[in-house]
């Protein structure tokens, strides 16, 4: 797929710029940067789509942002997906190039990116945080990847496969991932009564599919639910949570809590996944999240 879309770009006389890791991606943004690029396009998964945020969140405010137009080129591709760029993306990349050929105008979308702040360390940026269950099961994920390059290891069955490996048996009650107890400080929300093993946030909008994982309640950029319920009533209500649709004992008392804020604060973290990367924290101190700068997004 790299090829076809590099064709597709040289056949228009844009240049492409590969970059297959963190010091790359930070060289080709740095001459981008340089160049005062209005319009950057990027094919890539999530991860890279994290490191140019975190980049561009940190120029001067006097530096032009340019715009982005995001295609999904990895695996799970959550930000792509939000501003229209999964599915066929060689069509969409076509498409795209088609217009900035003729003049003719993209859609344009603007996002909040995360700030994840832990004093002393440098902010990190992106869209997608995920903690205790989720970040396991990412890493889990990740893991069995690294381990060969099977089917079931590497092909498009492999993340459900190691999902059913982890799920079945914690369902059964046969096996307990070793998950932080996490405290999490909502603004004007009550405290869940059992600590929370499950934390997501974001600033997308999972405004396709039925992939919604977040109720309807409260104000902010930021999107988040955070479960502290275990054993089969969690999983049974699993469903429901993926979907968004929060009934009404799922509440603080019950192990839930969801909704809309402009920052929340988590205590004893030690590990988290953003944009699918992976950071291990001091569970020592306080992690605050919120809602950071924002960026200007092409869409078709």
């Amino acid at each position: 797929m790299a090829e076809r879309a590099a064709q597709l770009a040289g056949a228009q006389g844009i240049e492409v710029i590969r970059a297959t890791d963190s010091a790359e991606i930070a060289a080709a943004m740095d001459l981008l940067l340089d160049r005062r690029q209005q319009k950057i396009f990027i094919l890539s998964g999530d991860g890279t789509v994290q490191a140019v945020v975190d980049r561009l969140v940190s120029l001067p405010a006097d530096v032009p942002q340019p715009q982005l137009l995001v295609l999904g080129g990895g695996r799970s591709n959550v930000t792509a997906g939000d501003l229209g760029g999964r599915g066929d993306v060689l069509s969409k990349l076509e498409t795209a190039l088609q217009r900035w050929r003729d003049g003719a105008a993209l859609g344009v979308e603007v996002r909040h990116v995360l700030r994840i702040e832990q004093p002393p360390a440098p902010a990190r940026h992106g869209f997608f945080l995920a903690a205790g269950l989720v970040d396991y099961a990412i890493r889990t994920c990740h893991s069995d990847r690294e381990k060969g390059s099977g089917t079931l290891r590497a092909g498009s069955a492999a993340t459900l496969w190691s999902l059913l490996k982890l799920v079945l048996p914690a369902m059964l009650g046969q096996y307990k991932p070793p998950l932080d107890d996490l405290r999490i400080e909502v603004p004007g929300r009550k405290v869940l009564a059992k600590p929370a093993r499950l934390l997501i946030v974001t600033t997308l909008q999972k405004r396709q599919g039925l992939f919604n994982p977040y109720a309807e309640e409260g104000l902010g950029a930021l999107r988040f639910t955070a479960v502290g319920a275990r054993g089969m009533g969690f999983w049974a209500r699993l469903p429901l949570i993926v979907t968004g649709r929060f009934t009404r004992d799922m509440d603080v008392r019950h192990g839930y809590l969801s909704g809309r804020c402009d920052a929340l604060r988590v205590l004893r973290l030690s590990s988290y996944t953003l944009d699918g990367e992976e950071f291990d924290i001091d569970p020592a101190r306080p992690v605050t999240i919120r809602a950071g700068s924002r960026l200007t997004f092409l869409t078709l």
